[in-house]
């Protein structure tokens, strides 16, 4: 049985160098992003939670009550709806720089 031969480049040896140093840089960039994106986290789920909660109860309080003439339901409600798309958002943006 024959046997193929293997020839050994210098790629294939400076590949593991390569990736290695392709593995420093993006810990270097990552873990600052994640730093600041950790510390924010308190405040984005605060502010973006309570756009979600509070804008969609104003939106139901105005239209149920008709306090003006005419109230923009649909643009205020997906207006606070997409604080909840923000906050999806952001957890998404945190799970790709924070590995567990």
């Amino acid at each position: 049985m024959k046997t193929a031969r293997i020839m050994a480049t210098d790629f294939e040896h400076r590949r593991p160098y390569v990736a290695a140093a392709i593995r420093v840089v993006w810990n270097a960039l990552r873990l600052p992003i994640a730093a600041v994106l950790l510390a924010l986290e308190p405040v984005v789920e605060f502010v973006c939670g309570a756009g979600l909660v509070l804008g969609v109860l104003a939106c139901i309080l105005f239209e149920i009550s008709s306090v003006g003439p005419r109230f923009p339901f649909v643009k205020e409600l997906c207006i606070s709806l997409s604080f909840g798309v923000l906050l999806f958002l952001y957890y998404g943006l945190v799970s790709i720089f924070v590995k567990d």
